[in-house]
């Protein structure tokens, strides 16, 4: 039997926008693989392959709040469920679990800035890797009717570095429970 084909949802064409506040809907067809990214972050070959099959069978949602002040990013896919929130141009160190337990943790530092506009953003992030620390930095801006996304990444413990870029489509926003799966 052929495998079953994988439809995403069409949403109905959405005006301009004026700056990165909405819902957004990767692009897997015009982005880079995630594959040199995670490959840089020293991911498991097999946590690469189900990150890249998850990526293809279910759609990847941002949806995205800011202002002046703060920065707020809910992401939806298979593999992701969360929103955070950030104040603009301040520091923030959050502790991270890396073990399943909660026994060891480590630090993640993210500083978040945007212009007048905030039509666009940078997220510069040290986080802990599986064997050490990444530096992260990912920009974020309108372009072409749509957002243009690159991730810059520097794995300061082993020096793999990589840069992708990805694309997103404005939709509408979703409801909340958009890309919940089983």
């Amino acid at each position: 039997m052929p495998p079953k084909a994988i439809v995403f949802p069409v949403y109905p064409p959405q005006p301009p926008r004026q700056n990165l506040n909405g819902a957004w809907r990767l692009d897997i067809a015009r982005s880079d693989s995630i594959r040199a990214y995670l490959s840089s972050m020293a991911c498991t070959e097999t946590a690469i392959e189900a990150m890249e099959k998850a990526e293809k069978e279910v759609e990847t949602i941002h949806v995205i709040n800011l202002d002046p002040s703060k920065y707020t990013i809910t992401k939806k896919s298979r593999v992701n469920n969360f929103t955070e929130t950030y104040r603009l141009n301040q520091r923030v160190v959050t502790t991270i679990a890396i073990t399943k337990d909660g026994s060891h943790t480590k630090d993640k530092t993210t500083y978040v800035t945007a212009d007048d506009t905030l039509s666009s953003l940078r997220v510069k992030s040290t986080m802990p890797t599986t064997n050490g620390i990444a530096e992260v930095v990912d920009n974020r801006r309108l372009e072409n009717g749509g957002l243009y996304q690159e991730l810059v990444l520097t794995n300061i413990s082993t020096g793999a570095s990589c840069v992708t870029k990805r694309y997103w489509h404005a939709i509408p926003m979703p409801p909340p429970d958009v890309a919940d799966v089983a």
